[in-house]
């Protein structure tokens, strides 16, 4: 089960910084080349929120040793 749960969080961590990352980098550059400042504030919002359930995903995982 150990195996099983760490292979599901390395593709739960992959997909946040895929998704999350890529998505929110995005958005930071388009606001910034664009001058807006929301749509920049927006994507780096984005990108924390993917670090903190990047970061979750450490601990859900020591939840099942």
């Amino acid at each position: 089960m150990d195996d099983l749960t760490k292979f599901m969080m390395y593709i739960a961590r992959c997909l946040l910084i895929a998704l999350g990352g890529g998505s929110g980098l995005i958005k930071t550059v388009k606001g910034k080349s664009d001058e807006n400042p929301r749509l920049m504030y927006e994507g780096l919002v984005t990108i924390g929120a993917a670090g903190v359930m990047f970061a979750m995903t450490f601990a859900i995982a020591n939840l099942f040793k």
